[in-house]
């Protein structure tokens, strides 16, 4: 209702201020920000925003204040860091948000270190992994910043699958032999029997070729 509302064509392209704050938003629909090009202030605090992926800010472009505290963002991409950098007048405020501070924050730590448009921005720390836990992000270094080789939840989910599927079968394998074991047994029996006939035919071929006079012998016999 309100991403409609948002995008009602012309008539809310007056808005100076727009107050989203506690609504408990996973995230913002795309371009529900796209027709309101007069906006000034933002408040977007105390949600529950994972990601701005989606959310273009172009158009923002008298946008002076973007409130994004109090969310669950782990990191801005270099999508939404280079839009709101292109935004002249903004003052963005992006305290208490669990930041994870692996590999892929190497970009927004730089992108930090240069902007003037963060508020307090040596507030900022990490909340995650736990080894990185309150380290200060101004403070990080690219060398601070690495991803730990863990499969990603969906590759472990099909290992995980797989490892079940593979259990059942060999289950299944298991009570086929148990049923079987009689004709089995059997099987086991006939081919420890024709395994020693053929030893014993060679045993016999070679007792013959080691022995002179059972070679003549046999020689006389085949004539």
């Amino acid at each position: 209702m309100v991403a409609a509302a948002l995008r009602k064509g012309h008539a809310l392209r007056e808005l100076r201020s727009l107050d989203l704050g506690s609504n408990q938003f996973l995230y913002l629909p795309r371009d529900v920000l796209a027709q309101l090009p007069s906006l000034r202030h933002l408040d977007l605090r105390n949600n529950s925003l994972v990601s701005l992926t989606y959310v273009s800010f172009r158009n923002l472009t008298y946008l002076e204040s973007l409130h994004l505290e109090d969310n669950a963002l782990k990191v801005l991409h270099n999508g939404t860091l280079a839009e709101l950098q292109g935004l002249a007048h903004v003052r963005l405020f992006l305290d208490n948000n669990p930041w994870v501070c692996d590999c892929h924050m190497a970009d927004m730590v730089d992108w930090l270190k240069e902007t003037e448009i963060v508020q307090g921005k040596a507030r900022l720390t990490c909340a995650f992994p736990e080894k990185m836990r309150n380290r200060v992000l101004l403070e990080l270094n690219s060398s601070d910043l690495d991803c730990d080789p863990i499969l990603p939840p969906s590759l472990q989910t099909s290992y995980v699958f797989l490892g079940i599927v593979l259990a059942l079968i060999g289950a299944i394998f298991l009570l086929v032999l148990y049923l079987n074991r009689k004709g089995i047994k059997k099987w086991m029996h006939n081919i420890r029997d024709a395994c020693r006939d053929h030893m014993e035919g060679y045993h016999y071929r070679y007792e013959i070729n080691a022995d002179p006079r059972l070679t003549n012998l046999s020689s006389n016999s085949d004539v």
